[in-house]
């Protein structure tokens, strides 16, 4: 399946025909995704626990840092699922700063966090339409990306075959 994007809340899917592979052969962390904490570096600072329902105040928080309508968080960190070093990271997440800046892309970095905190990779929460989203972290090589709707976030697999992924896991759309 892939994602492409919708007028409304949610994910749109697409049938393509080709060979699914399963995003953990691409990244082991995969299973621990839906675990992420988001930090956003915007005023007011938002922190989103993706195992919770994004509460009220958090999308306040969100709409007025300039982040209410659908967006994308995405990152250039460990392309594929690969372990780079801090410094080739840091190369990366600088290309992608520039590359959003020049497009004239609205984005706030985020630091994208295991419970922990033990792991963290810098991201960027951007507005621009769920597709080229999709696009520009498939160049990255990135495994997904996490898109909120604007209700609450999903994960869309985007060098894998994978339906998208409501958050947190346990929630019914309403």
């Amino acid at each position: 399946m892939a994602v492409s994007r919708s007028r409304g809340s949610g994910a749109n899917l697409v049938a393509r025909s080709r060979m699914r592979s399963t995003p953990d052969q691409h990244d082991p962390d995969w299973p621990r995704y839906p675990e992420t904490i988001l930090s956003f570096a915007t005023e007011p600072v938002v922190e989103i626990d993706l195992r919770e329902i994004p509460s009220e105040r958090a999308i306040a928080d969100l709409t007025a840092a300039g982040f209410g309508r659908p967006f994308a968080v995405l990152t250039a960190f460990d392309p594929g699922g690969r372990d780079l070093s801090p410094a080739e990271n840091e190369t990366r997440r600088r290309e992608l700063d520039a590359r959003l800046t020049a497009g004239g892309y609205k984005f706030a970095h985020v630091d994208a966090c295991s419970p922990d905190r033990a792991h963290c990779e810098r991201s960027v929460a951007v507005l621009m339409p769920q597709k080229t989203a999709i696009e520009l972290a498939r160049e990255l090589e990135q495994v997904a990306i996490f898109w909120f709707d604007g209700k609450q976030f999903w994960i869309l697999g985007v060098i894998v075959e994978e339906d998208p992924l409501m958050l947190p896991r346990t929630s019914q759309k309403s």
